[in-house]
């Protein structure tokens, strides 16, 4: 991977030539990856690409949990130990809640069929 400072993006010609070299490239502000620029080749859809992109990092963050919930045993629960898990953490934030003051921006909104 081939990396551009944030200052580089002010010279457009090294941009063009890092991404026809390697079609990618990690931006970094103070030498902290912040951006990727990619490449895109003629009559290539950037919506596509992005959502494609949005897609892969999803993909990556599922990967991630699947792997953090073998690692720490929460991969073997059983419905039942999720549902009850789920239950009591409700019930510790139904206890924890702030009691409402009767101003309205504690109040729940009306579902549609009420108006």
């Amino acid at each position: 991977m081939n990396y551009l400072a944030v200052k580089d993006l002010k010279a457009p010609k090294r941009v063009r030539e890092t991404l026809a070299v390697y079609g990618t490239a990690i931006v970094t502000n103070n030498g902290k990856p912040m951006a990727m620029l990619v490449d895109l080749a003629e009559g290539e859809n950037p919506d596509q690409l992005a959502e494609a992109i949005r897609l892969a990092r999803a993909r990556l963050a599922l990967s991630d949990l699947r792997t953090a919930s073998r690692r720490n045993g929460t991969s073997e629960m059983t419905l039942d130990e999720i549902n009850a898990e789920i239950r009591s953490v409700r019930e510790v934030r139904r206890n924890t809640r702030p009691q409402s003051t009767g101003s309205d921006h504690n109040r729940e909104c009306p579902s549609l069929s009420e108006t």
